[in-house]
């Protein structure tokens, strides 16, 4: 649940890059990662098909009616913690990027004709269209001398939807012989899901805010075994679909293959969770029940305060033993921005212990005044919780130069120790002769492991007596 980031090494042109993604696409089969360099003035586009690794390409401009506009445009957008990510990486080799001719050899060899034209349309970016609209003409006319007819149209139809200016394509297609094939695409795609697959997933794409495109779609990819596509799908009707939500869940579920680590699967339900906006009950226990058999303590404590979530005394111990665990220094960002929202059967001494834990660290990394403000809601809430009383002390004692030893006496018992040392300085600067405040920095610097500084507060003492 937490972000994790990623970095792709490639070996290119004799350089050692190490690319970061920032977002991944999928649309009509292709999915592309859209990575940039360390210094985030270069960016790369790598290209999968049915996650099977194609190439990268270093892009400054994009077509406007290139193929890679288009799935930029049009295709589903995850971002790169994304599970679909980290498959695609963890399963291809993606040590170089290939050139466009030995790996248009390889895709000849692997793909049909038909389906090795739209692998080579996503390069359109790359290559005149001429060139390809060239190699796509003699795939159609091949297919006619062996007298592949279906075959022939379904090409010429790729050739007219891709690039409709094609006028070879389009005199072709209105050829009497392919009466009969015209006729099959004006029925419903789902009759066409033996005979033309890649019409159909392309056609459900384009329509993907129609239900019966969305389990279409799932219907394909699940008798093509993309599990990772479909799972991907999946996801996305989640986060952004209002109906059949929980059909699509327990589908989802049912289709989780077999060796699916527990990391994979909350790293999956996870990313469901921050990215919805409403609560889903079959998927919080579900992956509550996950996270706490893993000890993932930070992806707990999101998903036990995500969306303003109820904390029961169920899941107290819970709460309170991931706070205990927390790494605040690495994930400070998001933890300073947690709430806590207490179920009515959490006792003042219950709350009181949770903020023993979480308020110190809150103070040490945002500060006085961040943590007077985060505290407000639940001062009105629980005003008699001494740790609250506390801060709000703090808060009122800190613009009073007369109050400075108590701020520091304060700052002490949070363990904010150079806080403190700043205050019984200040405190020193107004009365030299101040022993108390002598004592306290020597106590204080010691404490730190600066000794010299400690011995050189005694000796003032000494001197002072």
């Amino acid at each position: 649940m937490t972000n994790k980031t990623t970095s792709i090494k490639i070996q290119h042109e004799k350089k050692h890059l190490h690319l970061t993604p920032a977002n991944l696409y999928m649309y009509q089969g292709f999915q592309v990662i859209e990575a940039y360099d360390q210094e985030n003035a270069e960016c790369y586009y790598l290209y999968f098909y049915k996650a099977s690794y194609l190439t990268g390409k270093s892009t400054s401009k994009i077509k406007r009616k290139s193929q890679l506009s288009n799935i930029l445009q049009k295709g589903i957008r995850f971002s790169p913690e994304h599970p679909l990510l980290a498959y695609l990486l963890n399963h291809n080799r993606i040590h170089t990027f290939p050139g466009l001719t030995p790996l248009w050899e390889r895709i000849q060899k692997k793909y049909s004709p038909l389906e090795a034209s739209i692998i080579l349309t996503i390069f359109d970016n790359y290559m005149k269209k001429e060139k390809i609209t060239k190699v796509m003409k003699e795939s159609a006319l091949q297919y006619r001398r062996e007298g592949q007819l279906l075959h022939t149209y379904q090409l010429l139809r790729l050739i007219t939807d891709i690039y409709p200016a094609n006028k070879w394509a389009q005199e072709m297609s209105k050829n009497l012989q392919y009466q009969t094939y015209q006729s099959l695409y004006t029925s419903h795609p789902s009759s066409l899901l033996s005979k033309d697959p890649l019409y159909v997933e392309k056609y459900c794409y384009e329509h993907l805010e129609h239900d019966d495109s969305k389990d279409l779609l799932l219907q394909l990819m699940q008798k093509e075994g993309r599990k990772m596509e479909q799972l991907s799908l999946y996801t996305h009707l989640l986060i952004t679909s209002k109906n059949d939500e929980h059909t699509y869940y327990k589908q989802m579920i049912a289709n989780l293959p077999h060796d699916f680590t527990t990391d994979e699967k909350v790293d999956l339900l996870s990313y469901i969770l921050r990215k919805r906006t409403t609560h889903h009950e079959g998927l919080y226990h579900d992956l509550l029940g996950l996270l706490k058999n893993s000890n993932r303590n930070e992806d707990l404590l999101i998903l036990l305060t995500k969306n303003k979530a109820l904390i029961t005394e169920k899941d107290f111990p819970y709460v309170q033993e991931a706070l205990l665990q927390v790494k605040w220094i690495e994930n400070s960002d998001w933890l300073s921005e947690l709430t806590f929202h207490f179920d009515e059967d959490i006792t003042t001494k219950q709350v009181q212990i949770l903020f023993q834990t979480f308020v110190p660290n809150l103070l040490q990394i945002k500060g006085l005044d961040y943590t007077e403000q985060w505290i407000a809601p639940y001062c009105a809430r629980y005003p008699g919780i001494p740790i609250l009383m506390k801060v709000k002390k703090m808060a009122a004692l800190k613009d009073d130069p007369d109050q400075m030893y108590a701020l520091g006496e304060l700052y002490y018992e949070f363990k904010q120790l150079s806080e403190a040392v700043e205050c019984f300085n200040w405190e020193l600067e107004l009365d030299p002769s101040n022993t108390r405040s002598i004592k306290w920095l020597s106590k204080l610097y010691l404490e730190m492991g600066m000794v010299e500084e400690s011995k050189s507060y005694q000796y003032m003492l000494r001197d002072g007596s």
